[in-house]
């Protein structure tokens, strides 16, 4: 038998079927696709509206880059046309008090200047009040105060952020931000910090810092920071300086502040602090706490603290359970002196005085060398847990004691005994209110007044008993 082939009308109406079924199937995907794109397109940025990007297509009139190029080319072929975006001029020099600037004359000039540029900001009197963004290695310079200004007293060059703004703010991964011989201060920083930096390197030189607010004057979370011969004075309940896992590296450097000096969790590595005052102005109230030292549970550096003066605190240094800090030839004078919760902490040549005790270490193995501890009680605690490392410390106390009464490697002697400069509380300048050595933190910390003083040294054996089993009092 021969088979029969459907004919091809009899096709259409499954091939219509068919085809309508399918693009019902295709008709949904294509009706939804503008759908989804409106949704996106006013979908709110929250990421963007809590950290804006810091670098804007704004261009200042005044460093605008010309709309065409030059009749003639360059002399040297190795120097191109002026870019199409700002970053062109290798140096600047502006001067706030010229109206002609605009309202935001620094911010304008950042925009002009190359990585790497400088940016020199004239002293005529008048204060550049900004925010400043920072996304490129530069170096801003201030002038100081003319030596031959004449009428009002003079004044170096000075930044002045708006209120519950930041001073400055760098943006994260920038590296080699120098701020020089400037003036930066925020009257009403609120909630902000003046100087804020995310994985940036900056340095400050030869640079006063004056805050008032709720935060900390210089906040830094990863990256670098260096202070060279500057001043920083906060008026916040916070920490004056707040370092979160970044590298520091102070040198001459003053710590003024109400509640606590320096606040710092170190990075891995060594952290810094040399010939530095940390020092408390609260008035008729002291301090809280001078250096705060945290830890992290891996990774984490150690700070070391040498020629330098804590004072005027509750507490002088506090470490953290898991912290490292080494303190080498430095004065310290609070109520309580050094604090440990199990860190690991090194002692060594310093002069400590504490008004309750020098030193409190609740565990670990603290290294304990050759310093001076005086105070009323004049005394040292360990916990049961502690296994300190104790060379010949002197301990100065304003009773009579027992000089062979303390553990081995600690002797008691009176106060009277003791060189008073090593415990002498500095005035406003940074020098001892006594002494015939008047040093301070401004020009040494401890280490002249160590090589002055001496090292301590263990004392003879003890003499042998009288008859009724009693050494001889002292």
């Amino acid at each position: 038998m021969t088979a029969q082939i459907p004919r091809p009308g009899r096709l259409l109406p499954l091939i219509g079927a068919v085809c309508a079924t399918l693009g019902l199937a295709l008709a949904a995907p294509v009706q939804a696709y503008p759908d989804a794109r409106v949704d996106a397109q006013i979908r709110p940025n929250f990421g963007g509206l809590i950290t804006p990007p810091l670098r804007t297509p704004y261009q200042p009139n005044q460093w605008r880059k010309p709309d065409h190029k030059p009749k003639k080319p360059y002399p040297h072929p190795a120097r191109p046309y002026p870019p199409l975006q700002g970053g062109y001029l290798n140096s600047l020099s502006i001067d706030c008090a010229d109206p002609n600037l605009g309202p935001y004359p620094v911010s304008d000039a950042l925009w002009a200047l190359a990585d790497g540029g400088v940016l020199f900001i004239r002293a005529r009197g008048g204060v550049c009040r900004e925010t400043l963004y920072i996304d490129r290695p530069v170096t801003i310079i201030g002038e100081g105060s003319p030596a031959f200004a004449t009428g009002s007293e003079p004044q170096p060059a000075r930044l002045s952020a708006p209120a519950g703004a930041p001073c400055i703010r760098i943006a994260p991964g920038t590296r080699g931000v120098e701020i020089r011989d400037l003036v930066i201060e925020a009257d009403q920083g609120g909630r902000r910090a003046c100087i804020e930096a995310v994985d940036a390197e900056v340095a400050l030189v030869n640079t006063y810092v004056r805050y008032s607010g709720e935060a900390a004057a210089i906040f830094v979370s990863g990256g670098r920071l260096i202070g060279r011969q500057s001043t920083i004075e906060a008026r916040t309940n916070d920490a004056a300086v707040l370092v979160d896992t970044a590298s520091l590296d102070f040198s001459q450097v003053r710590i003024a502040a109400d509640v606590r000096g320096l606040d710092i969790t170190p990075a891995a590595g060594e952290s810094r602090l040399t010939q530095v005052g940390v020092v408390s102005e609260g008035g008729t109230l002291p301090g809280s706490t001078g250096v705060t030292v945290r830890g992290l549970r891996s990774g984490g550096g150690k700070l070391v603290v040498r020629n330098s003066y804590i004072g005027g605190w509750i507490t002088g240094l506090y470490v953290d359970r898991g912290a490292k800090l080494e303190l080498v030839r430095s004065r310290v004078r609070a109520r309580r002196g050094v604090i440990s919760d199990w860190g690991e902490v090194v002692v060594r040549e310093s002069a400590v005085w504490g008004d309750e005790y020098g030193g409190y270490f609740a565990g670990g193995a603290p290294v304990i060398e050759y310093n001076r501890f005086g105070g009323p009680r004049g005394g040292l605690m360990f916990d049961s847990q502690t296994r300190p490392a104790l060379a010949p410390n002197y301990l100065y106390a304003s009773d009579l004691c027992d000089p062979y009464a303390q553990p081995q490697g600690l002797y008691c002697q009176y106060l009277g005994a003791g060189p008073l400069q090593a415990f002498a509380a500095p005035d406003a300048f940074g020098y001892p209110a006594y002494g015939p050595h008047a040093y301070g933190w401004s020009h040494d910390g401890y280490e002249r007044g160590y090589q002055l003083d001496g090292a301590p040294v263990a004392l003879p054996p003890p003499p042998p008993p009288t008859r009724r089993g009693r050494r001889p009092a002292y």
